[in-house]
């Protein structure tokens, strides 16, 4: 590479790091606010990026992997390498340009160039009525914990301007919050007018143009959430388990529901205080409601759900993305199925996801004539097949950012 980074800075937690991290957000929106208005970009902004890859890289080394303090004489293990690239990959970007960085890219990734133009023969030239990006899985790479996830400048670029082109109505899905420490709205480097947000799996949106809504819960219901989020967030406080912060998905607390990761997709977390940290969400739970009348928990293993059960006061009580994607529709004027529709997803969410918009059990299905494509992103191939089984028109690719090279290549 070109670049020369600046001397590192000490880094030493993980409370630092994400820190570190929160300092390229305003930094990358900068950036890619100069590059949509056609601006230079302020040198200030990759000196930020810079700074603080050299801040990863020192504390990373070449294999990305650093030991940071969670809390006083208690250490954890971290995988830095989806940061650490991000960041390069935006410092090539805003120093050498586009195709410097795709050249880049595909020397990083296997396969890129084929996966880019299978992308492209998908998506080529079709203005969609909806595009539907799950930032969970299309800007995520599988693995990489949501605390420290930030929307990268060039991927926020190219999303901007395939959005603005080819899109009538662009939208960024999430199961986590719009708000809050892992919040939607906080990872993101896109201009808000740009696409409408939809957080907790639909039950909260924000319009382009700033304003947003939420789903009803009732007020009884209200109560005992806080009550129980009070109580999960004094036990992650707790020296002994305020690593599950950094772990996975984290803590999110969403419109109406709780989630808490107890284990990550490289299982890193040791599998007895996994099960632990579950036993203690199932008595947070029992103290503020005892009969389970309120609240039911699921587990998949990686993330612990409080999830509301059904009210007549409530929106809904399933917690899931066809009715999310029903409300959203209906709050935002979609017509979802009105006209071809681009769905960007990846891992077993996506697929959820996938399924209320195509497929047998679709419940939004399209228009006749209106065709649902897909790009989905995995690791997987087991999960590749399940996807295009769902929805034939579909393309795998392997990771975020050749995702985000389809849409930027497929952009005028």
């Amino acid at each position: 590479m070109k670049y020369h980074l600046p001397p590192p800075r000490e880094l030493t937690s993980c409370d630092a790091l994400v820190a570190r991290m929160a300092e390229t957000v305003q930094a990358r929106r900068q950036a890619v606010a100069a590059i949509l208005a056609g601006k230079p970009v302020p040198t200030e902004t990759v000196g930020t990026l810079t700074q603080v890859l050299a801040d990863l890289d020192e504390v990373g080394g070449r294999e990305a992997q650093a030991s940071l303090d969670v809390a006083e004489d208690q250490a954890m293990a971290l995988d830095l390498t989806e940061e650490t690239r991000q960041l390069e990959n935006d410092v090539v970007y805003l120093e050498q340009g586009r195709e410097a960085l795709m050249k880049h890219l595909g020397r990083e990734h296997h396969g890129f160039r084929d996966m880019v133009n299978r992308g492209l023969r998908l998506i080529s030239g079709q203005h969609q009525q909806v595009l539907l990006l799950d930032a969970d899985g299309g800007l995520r790479a599988p693995g990489q914990r949501r605390v420290t996830a930030v929307q990268p400048a060039w991927n926020a670029v190219s999303v901007s301007r395939f959005a603005l082109a080819r899109v009538e109505h662009p939208v960024l899905w999430s199961a986590g919050p719009l708000s809050g420490d892992c919040g939607l709205a906080e990872r993101l480097t896109l201009p808000v007018h740009v696409a409408a947000l939809a957080g907790s799996l639909g039950r909260e949106h924000r319009r382009t143009d700033g304003d947003s809504g939420q789903a009803s819960l009732s007020a009884e219901k209200s109560a005992l959430l806080a009550a129980i989020n009070d109580r999960l967030l004094q036990l992650l406080t707790d020296p002994s388990w305020r690593a599950f912060a950094y772990v996975g998905n984290g803590l999110q607390l969403c419109r109406s529901e709780t989630r808490a990761a107890r284990q990550d997709a490289l299982e890193s977390v040791d599998p007895d205080t996994s099960l632990t940290l579950l036993e203690h969400v199932h008595d947070i739970v029992d103290a503020v409601d005892p009969e389970r009348v309120h609240f039911r928990v699921e587990d998949n293993g990686l993330d612990v759900a409080i999830v509301p059960t059904a009210a007549g006061e409530d929106d809904w009580g399933k917690f899931t993305p066809a009715e999310g994607l029903r409300a959203v529709d209906a709050a935002l004027g979609l017509g979802l199925g009105q006209g071809p529709r681009l769905v960007c997803c990846g891992g077993a969410s996506g697929l959820a996801l996938l399924a209320a918009l195509t497929g047998p059990t679709a419940t939004l299905p399209a228009a006749a004539g209106a065709q649902t494509r897909c790009l989905f992103v995995t690791d997987r191939s087991e999960l590749a097949e399940r996807a295009k089984a769902v929805c034939p028109a579909t393309v795998a690719v392997s990771h975020p950012d050749v995702l985000a090279a389809i849409l930027s290549a497929a952009a005028p």
